[in-house]
């Protein structure tokens, strides 16, 4: 009797090691079989949904469902440029960092973010930034350590905040903008209204950009001490 035929069994060993060659080429020298383009779309993915629970655990403090795009990224980015330092307020996801990062690199970068999961991955993906987790009240010292040239960079909704966050904050940005002439906070809004009421009459605000390429649109605000009269 014939023994059994023994090339399909060849066909099927070739087969398998085709597949196994194929995953060793997705692994490249790592252990993770999935394919580069998808790793980096599953990171994108993750980043996003974690925002999206910080949203859903507190929608009044993070003010926006989704992160702010790069058209308003890139515009607060060019209100900040020509400063000695750059401070910015929670960064949250970090859609505003890695402008900020990328187009002022040898700038002084301090970011606050109250979550400190975010903080820390703030600070993972930008070592470069000193990141501080906390409210911006709380971290009031990294704000007015600041040089006389710098600039805040906020993210931060007042108009959702409840008051017992808002009034502090406002109270320290205050006493950023006045212990120099030459800083300048930046904000946006979604509302037609300035950002938020300064008690001291010497803080004015500027309206300076409207950026329709954002969900929803957004107004950008810079604020500063008004000249002295002579």
């Amino acid at each position: 009797m014939a023994p059994p035929d023994s090339r399909h069994g060849d066909d099927r060993g070739r087969s398998a090691s085709r597949a196994i060659e194929r995953a060793r080429s997705w692994q490249g020298t790592g252990h993770d079989a999935t394919p580069p383009a998808r790793q980096r779309r599953s990171r994108r993915v993750a980043l996003d949904e974690s925002f999206l629970a910080h949203f859903l655990r507190a929608p009044a403090l993070v003010g926006g469902i989704v992160p702010s795009s790069s058209a308003l990224a890139r515009t607060l980015s060019r209100h900040a440029a020509g400063f000695e330092a750059i401070v910015e307020l929670g960064a949250g996801a970090g859609s505003i960092t890695r402008w900020l990062a990328a187009e002022h690199p040898r700038t002084a970068l301090t970011v606050i973010e109250r979550e400190p999961r975010m903080a820390r991955r703030l600070a993972r993906a930008w070592p470069r930034a000193r990141v501080h987790a906390g409210c911006v009240h709380e971290r009031a010292a990294c704000l007015h350590a600041q040089p006389a040239h710098a600039v805040a960079v906020s993210s931060l909704p007042f108009r959702s905040l409840p008051d017992d966050l808002a009034r502090p904050t406002i109270v320290e940005l205050e006493q950023f903008l006045l212990a120099h002439p030459e800083r300048r906070l930046v904000q946006y809004s979604y509302g037609l209204r300035e950002p938020f009421r300064f008690d001291a009459p010497a803080l004015r605000w500027r309206r300076v950009e409207r950026v329709w390429r954002n969900l929803p649109p957004a107004l950008v605000w810079v604020a500063a001490r008004a000249p002295e009269r002579a």
